[in-house]
Order: structure tokens, then C-alpha cells, then sequence
């Protein structure tokens, strides 16, 4: 059987011209075999979202293909408990009770306090670069960075940082679509270990109310204290906000970064005109999102587009397709900075379901940005370098590595 071009390598690397033929010809597409549909256009995806009772966030299976002979759908953990979701795969009412325990801490006005935070950790790396200029965006800034982030919004010290990186990493590699027999075991063991920090301060607040009382831990135990989640929705929540928020930021980051390094123009165009990295973060959002896709299951036989949904099927939400839809966006496959309304691109998802973290990923995004250019005079990619490349994975977009090259200021 021929396996569909969404897993084929190249098109994993540079997956725009698949989506735009997708659009333009088969917007609501079945990968044979799966069970599985691939939705491309934007106001289908609108469509979708506004009907969570017709297509359920509750979906716990993911595409996979691995050393498979076929692609098919894999469930996203051999040992998690049956249950409703929580937050980006729970449905109303579960949903709205759930994201409302974590949203305060992850507001746009409880982030804006720790901004400093963050511009003195980006500002103490790259003034410790070396004195030729040449670094590793992703493993100095956009990778460890924001991780530590997540531990201070956890509640928890920053160095535990680099094993809930470990922890969110190996979560989301184990959803990738790619990853092999023999090392699913090790991801599912490298996740569970990653969270043993998480547990034990967990542990500790829901016993004697010593954790952080301003940290996510904590009012997380508080919430199962007051009856308002369940002890499996507490911890399933918060391995959701490291590898879920640390993987936004992280590949956002990366993103704005290339862009920008392969774009000079755009570079002295925002040393210029500072207000405009909001605006320029937006379009790295639409142009580039972390994610490729969220799933969602249809509840009953349905059809989108004319194409029949049987009860049971999956579709695929490919914001990255949305997101430059013609139909949508002048220029869809530009980076323009005059765009009105320009939070009106799905790069954090849409709907009820809008990122939790997208303030936090957005204010991190800002942040390296300004900090990278108000330290540099002008920074390109290493042409010494080897070609920038992608991990494997149908479920993010994270740059491997962006070695550049910095003139300092």
C-alpha cells in the first residue's frame, strides 16, 4: 500500500507545497487506512472547532507511523488511565472547569510580572557568547530558557529545569508520528521520571500545604483540596503545561529566529521601529506555528465539505495549512508586518481550545527577540554550518539547531 505523502521525510522538512495542494484539491483529506482526515482550509477548521460536541477534543490516539509497514493511530501513552482529558484533549464542561484552575497564573498580566525574568536570562546568555559571535540559538536560548521558565511558573527551583525539558521532550517525541518500537519504552520511562520533581512537590503541598501557593503545583493542590479536579486531572495537567508550554515557546523561538536571520531586512526594520516585534511574532505565528496539528474525534456520522465522516474517524486540524490559506491571507507565504488583525491565524489553535500558554509563549517570543536584537548589530546563519533541518514529528515544528553568526553591539 503507498503511505501517503504527509510521512514522507522531505515533505516533514518542507510540508507547505502538500498543504497548499491539499487545499487547493482535497481540503478535507483521508489518509487510507488510518481511519484518520487531514483538514486544511481554514473555514473548515473554524467550522470545526465551533462543534465540540460533533468533533470531540477527547482523543487520546495520534498518527504513527514508526518502523510500521502503515501508518494507523497509536495511543499517546501504553499506561494512561481512561479518562475525560484535560484541557487540550477535555471537552465542556470539563474544559472550561479545568482551564480555569491554571489561567490565572498564566495570564497576560500575572506573566507581565516575570518579563524581567526572562530579558535578564536571554540578556546574561548572549552576553556570555563567544568573541567570534558564533553560537547555537536553539541549545543557548530557545530550548533551556523557557523550560526554566516553566519551573518557576511550577513553583518549583530552576534547576529542575533541565529534567522537565527531558520530561516534555520525550512526551512529545513519543507522539511524533516517528519513533521506532524499540525506543517507545524509553521515551514512556524518560517521561515518567521526568516527572518525579512534579510528584514529589506535588506530594508535599497536598500534604501539608508547603508549596508554592503562587506556583501551578500548588494551586493545583489546592484545587483537588477543594474538590474542583481529580488527583489523575491534577498531575495530567501540569505534565501537560511543561511539555505542551515549554514546546510552544521553544519552537516559537526558533521560528522568529530564522526568520529573522535570514531576513536582514526585517532584522533592521524592528532595530528600527522596536513596537513592531509584537507584530512581527504574530507573523512567525501564522508564517511557521509550533504546532502542525491537533486531533479531533467525530462523535457521530457527519459530513465536511461533502466528504463522509464516519462516527469513530479522526480528523487532523493542520494549522500550519490555515494559516496560509489563500482564501484567507493576501501574500499567505510572506511575512508582512501591516497585516490588520493579526491575531486572527490559528498558530496557538482556535476557539475554546486557544493555547492556555499563548501568553506565555508570546511574551517569551518578544522578549529573545528584542533582547537579540538590541545586543546585535546584525546576525545571519552559519554558512559553515550544516543545513538547518527539523525534528521528525507530525505533531511539532522545532528547529534541530540555528548555529549563527552575530555582529555584538
Amino acid at each position: 500500500m503507498a503511505i501517503d505523502p504527509l510521512f514522507d521525510p522531505a515533505v516533514v522538512q518542507d510540508p507547505h507545497a502538500y498543504y497548499r495542494l491539499l487545499q487547493e484539491t482535497d481540503p478535507v483529506h483521508e489518509l487510507v487506512g488510518t481511519g484518520s482526515f487531514l483538514v486544511t482550509r481554514m473555514d473548515l477548521i473554524h467550522e470545526v472547532v465551533s462543534k465540540p460536541s460533533l468533533f470531540s477534543s477527547n482523543t487520546g490516539e495520534f498518527l504513527h507511523l514508526g518502523d510500521w509497514p502503515a501508518p494507523g493511530l497509536r495511543p499517546a501513552s501504553s499506561t494512561a488511565p481512561d479518562g475525560g482529558g484535560v484541557l487540550a484533549t477535555a471537552d465542556p464542561p470539563d474544559h472550561q472547569r479545568q482551564r480555569r484552575i491554571v489561567a490565572s497564573r498564566l495570564s497576560t498580566t500575572a506573566l507581565r510580572l516575570m518579563e524581567p525574568e526572562f530579558r535578564t536570562l536571554v540578556a546574561y546568555e548572549l552576553a556570555h557568547i563567544p568573541a567570534d559571535g558564533r553560537f547555537e540559538w536553539m541549545g543557548r536560548i530557545a530550548e533551556p530558557l523557557p523550560m526554566v521558565m516553566v519551573a518557576r511558573i511550577l513553583g518549583l527551583p530552576d534547576s529542575t529545569a533541565p529534567t522537565l525539558k527531558r520530561h516534555g521532550y520525550a512526551m512529545v517525541e513519543r507522539i511524533s508520528g516517528f519513533v521506532p518500537e524499540g525506543r517507545i519504552q524509553q521515551l514512556e520511562d524518560d517521561g515518567i521520571n521526568g516527572l518525579g520533581d512534579v510528584i514529589e512537590a506535588y506530594a508535599r503541598a497536598r500534604q501539608d500545604g508547603s508549596g508554592d501557593s503562587d506556583g501551578l503545583i500548588g494551586i493545583a493542590a489546592q484545587a483537588v483540596a477543594d474538590g474542583d479536579l481529580d488527583e489523575i486531572e491534577a498531575l495530567a495537567m501540569l505534565a501537560l503545561i511543561i511539555s505542551a508550554g515549554g514546546e510552544s515557546t521553544t519552537s516559537l523561538i526558533g521560528t522568529a529566529a530564522r526568520i529573522l536571520a535570514e531576513r536582514p531586512d526585517l532584522q533592521q526594520q524592528l532595530r528600527t521601529d522596536p513596537p513592531l516585534v509584537s507584530q512581527f511574532i504574530e507573523e512567525a505565528l501564522r508564517f511557521d506555528p509550533p504546532f502542525r496539528g491537533h486531533y479531533r474525534l467525530v462523535t457521530r456520522d457527519t459530513k465536511l465539505a461533502g466528504t463522509a465522516l464516519p462516527a469513530g474517524s479522526r480528523l487532523v486540524l493542520v494549522w500550519p495549512a490555515a494559516n496560509r490559506d489563500q482564501a484567507a491571507y493576501d501574500d499567505p507565504d510572506d511575512i508582512r508586518l501591516d497585516r490588520p488583525n493579526p491575531r486572527m491565524h490559528v498558530g496557538f489553535g482556535w476557539g475554546i481550545h486557544l493555547c492556555v500558554g499563548a501568553p506565555l509563549a508570546r511574551l517569551e517570543a518578544r522578549v529573545a527577540v528584542e533582547t537579540l536584537l538590541a545586543m546585535t548589530r546584525d546576525f545571519h546563519i552559519d554558512k559553515e554550518a550544516s543545513p538547518l533541518g527539523y525534528h521528525p514529528s507530525l505533531m511539532v515544528r522545532r528547529l534541530v539547531a540555528l548555529p549563527l553568526v552575530a555582529a555584538l553591539a
